[in-house]
C-alpha cells in the first residue's frame, strides 16, 4: 500500500475510453473528433496567435513530427509527411454577424522530416483588423493517415497591449506558444506593436482559488492582480528570461493598461501534477468545507497517507483505489492541459465539471459560450452545462458555469458516486 499513489503517475496519462462528438454552431460541420480529448487524434497541434499590425495577425500551428505518418513513397524517395491545415475566421466583433465567415483558406504541405526534428511549425497569416474580436476554427489534418482534428482559438485585437501582441521563442528561435512556464525554461519576449524603452513585470505568489461547486450561486471572483513584486526590464527581443519561482507573472508594455502578458509557473511537471500535497486539493470537490478541512488536518498524517486513507476508505479495496485514482487524476492533467487560464485548469468551471463528470457526450462551441451535453440512455433531454466567456484582460480563455442550470440534485448524485468508490457515469443518474 506505501506505493498506492506514487506508482499511478508512471502511467497517469492513460486514455480514458469515453465517447463523445462535439459541434461548433458557427455555421461549420459537426466537429469531429472531439474537443477537449487528447486521445480522439493521432494528431494534436498546438495553436498559437501573434498579432503582426493592425491588419494582419499571425496562426502558428506546431506539430510534433512523432505524431505525423511519415513515408518514403515519393519521387525523392525522402521520409515526408503531408499536411492540410485549413482555418476558418468569424467575426465575432458584432452579435447579429458572429455566423458569418470572414476569411477562410486552405494549404497543403508535403515536408521533409529529417532524423532527430522534434518539431515543425507551420506560421500562417490570417486577415484580422484592428478594434475587432475573431473565433479561429483550425482543421489540421495528416493526409496520408487521414486523420484530422479540429481546434479553436480566439483572435483578440481590441488592444495592442493584451497577450496575442508579444511574441514568445525558445533560445533556438522556436515559437513557444503556451503560457505555462517551469524553473529551468529559457525564453525570449518579443513585443513589436509600437517601439518599446522597457518591459514592466510584476510577479504574485498567491494561489487562485478553486471552482465553486454548481450548487454555489456565484462563481469564484475573477483574479485580481496583486504584485508582490514589480521590476522593469529594458527592452530588447534577444534577452533571455527565466522565471524560477512557482506563482504568476505579468509582462505588461505600459501599465496605463491592465493587459498584458500572463505566464503562469505551477511547477515542473504540469500538466501533470505529481506532488501529493497538491494532489490532495482536488478532493474538495468530493466534500463539504468542513470535511475536507478535517482531511488536511488529520493530525501528524503525511499528505501521502491521508491521500491513501481517503481513496481506501471510498473504495475498500487496493485495486479499486488505483483504478479511482488513475481516472481522477488523469481527468486533473487533461483539465490543466485545456482549461488553463490564469490558474491551473483543474480549478476552474469546466476543469471542476470535466473532473467529475467525464467528457461531454456533445459540445456546442460559439464565440463567447460553450454547451457541454451528457446524453443519457432513454432520456429525451441531455444533461447541459452552459459556460459563458467572461471578459478578462489576463485571459482569452475565461469561462464562467451559468449555475442558474446547473441542476444542483444531480451535482450531488454524481459527488456521492465518487464518495462511495465509483466512477460516476451519467447514467446513474436517476
Amino acid at each position: 500500500m506505501q506505493r498506492l499513489i506514487l506508482s499511478l503517475f508512471c502511467g497517469l496519462m492513460l486514455f480514458l475510453a469515453e465517447s463523445c462528438s462535439s459541434n461548433v454552431n458557427q455555421g461549420s460541420q459537426s466537429n469531429r473528433p472531439v474537443l477537449y480529448n487528447p486521445a480522439s487524434s493521432v494528431v494534436n497541434p498546438t495553436l498559437g496567435v501573434v498579432h503582426v499590425s493592425d491588419t494582419e495577425s499571425q496562426l502558428i500551428v506546431m506539430i510534433n513530427t512523432n505524431e505525423l505518418l511519415v513515408s518514403e513513397a515519393n519521387s525523392e524517395g525522402i521520409p515526408k509527411a503531408d499536411i492540410k491545415i485549413r482555418y476558418e475566421l468569424f467575426d465575432c466583433t458584432d452579435i447579429e454577424n458572429n455566423k458569418l465567415v470572414s476569411d477562410s483558406a486552405t494549404f497543403i504541405n508535403s515536408l521533409e522530416v529529417r532524423r532527430q526534428q522534434r518539431m515543425v511549425v507551420f506560421p500562417i497569416p490570417i486577415p484580422a483588423e484592428q478594434g475587432r474580436r475573431y473565433l479561429l476554427l483550425v482543421q489540421t489534418t495528416d493526409l496520408l493517415r487521414r486523420n484530422t482534428i479540429r481546434q479553436f482559438l480566439t483572435v483578440n485585437k481590441t488592444s495592442i497591449y493584451s497577450e496575442q501582441n508579444f511574441r514568445l521563442t525558445t533560445l533556438s528561435g522556436s515559437p513557444k506558444l503556451e503560457n505555462t512556464i517551469n524553473e529551468n525554461e529559457i525564453f525570449r519576449i518579443a513585443y513589436q506593436r509600437k517601439p518599446l524603452d522597457k518591459l514592466f513585470i510584476k510577479y504574485m505568489n498567491a494561489s487562485q482559488p478553486v471552482a465553486t461547486s454548481p450548487l454555489a450561486l456565484a462563481p469564484t471572483d475573477k483574479l485580481e492582480f496583486k504584485a508582490d513584486s514589480i521590476w522593469e526590464q529594458p527592452y530588447n527581443p534577444n534577452t533571455n528570461f527565466m522565471f524560477g519561482y512557482e506563482g504568476i507573472y505579468l509582462i505588461q508594455a505600459d501599465t496605463t493598461h491592465q493587459e498584458g502578458l500572463l505566464l503562469m509557473n505551477f511547477g515542473t511537471s504540469f500538466p501533470v501534477e505529481d506532488r501529493t500535497s497538491h494532489l490532495i486539493q482536488p478532493i474538495q470537490y468530493l466534500l463539504s468545507e468542513n470535511e475536507f478541512q478535517r482531511l488536511i488536518a488529520e493530525g501528524d498524517e503525511t499528505p501521502k497517507r491521508i491521500m491513501d486513507n481517503f481513496w481506501l476508505s471510498a473504495t475498500g479495496s487496493t485495486d479499486r483505489a488505483r483504478m479511482l485514482i488513475r481516472v481522477f487524476y488523469t481527468r486533473m492533467s487533461y483539465a490543466n492541459r485545456y482549461f488553463t487560464d490564469f490558474k491551473e485548469g483543474w480549478k476552474t468551471d469546466r476543469g471542476m465539471i470535466y473532473m467529475i463528470y467525464g467528457l461531454p457526450n456533445n459540445i456546442n462551441k460559439g464565440s463567447d459560450s460553450e454547451t457541454w451535453e451528457y446524453t443519457r440512455r432513454q432520456q429525451a433531454n441531455p444533461l447541459s452545462f452552459v459556460f459563458e466567456r467572461e471578459p478578462s484582460p489576463y485571459s482569452e480563455e475565461y469561462f464562467v458555469l451559468r449555475r442558474g442550470d446547473a441542476q444542483p440534485t444531480f451535482w450531488r448524485q454524481a459527488v456521492e458516486s465518487w464518495r462511495r468508490g465509483r466512477v460516476f457515469s451519467i447514467n446513474d443518474l436517476e
